[in-house]
């Protein structure tokens, strides 16, 4: 327990309770960004193709130990810590701003209760879903069907939650994903989400997103 409170005030572990069971998940944001800093652009992207061939041959696995009571535990629990107003981060995140770091798309609404899309400039769906749950600007709560390649379009929707919490001058930004053990929107979002919230991070913070020759 000492060693994983040690890592939790790093921000490399994140813990979340279920019934009796405290379960911890991997944050490698921080280790992304740490990466980021000490290789080049074109080392940095040579590594995550490699990376991404590795995934390729992996399969996301929920943990048979598990009980019933840990059903509704999120599969993925990652977090970014941006030196910026809660507000601009949820403006980021929500508005026409998330075109500038997420992929090239932007969510369509987050009037709760309607029926959203992420669409490229182009017109192209890369997510659809429904808002389940939106309080600006702390949490956005979402149903995830990704349609972005023919591999994740075959999966059942998941559910997304977003929670952005204001620490003085910093918000972290919590994700949590459910649903996608096994699938193939789980193992793409393995390397998918590190990506994103680095980017998220770096835009929020400097104006500009990552290079394009980052993306895994």
């Amino acid at each position: 327990m000492k060693q994983v409170q040690v890592l939790e005030r790093a921000g490399l572990v994140l813990t979340r309770k279920v019934g009796r069971q405290r379960l911890c998940y991997l944050n490698p944001v921080p280790l992304l960004d740490l990466a980021r800093q000490w290789t080049t652009d074109f080392s940095a992207g040579w590594a995550h193709q490699l990376i991404g061939l590795r995934d390729q041959t992996e399969t996301i696995e929920r943990n048979p130990t598990m009980t019933d009571s840990s059903a509704s535990a999120p599969d993925f629990v990652q977090q970014v810590v941006i030196h910026a107003p809660v507000q601009r981060v949820w403006d980021a995140i929500t508005t026409a701003d998330a075109h500038q770091w997420y992929f090239g798309s932007r969510l369509s609404t987050t009037e709760q209760g309607a029926d959203y899309t992420m669409d490229d400039t182009d017109g192209r769906t890369h997510i659809r879903g429904t808002n389940l749950e939106v309080d600006p600007p702390r949490l956005l709560v979402q149903t995830f069907d990704a349609r972005w390649d023919e591999g994740v379009s075959a999966d059942e929707p998941s559910h997304l939650t977003w929670r952005l919490e204001e620490r003085g001058p910093l918000t972290f930004v919590i994700v949590e994903h459910r649903g996608v053990a096994g699938t193939e929107t789980g193992r793409q979002s393995v390397g998918g989400w590190p990506y994103l919230l680095s980017n998220l991070k770096t835009y929020v913070e400097t104006g500009s997103p990552l290079p394009v020759g980052l993306a895994g």
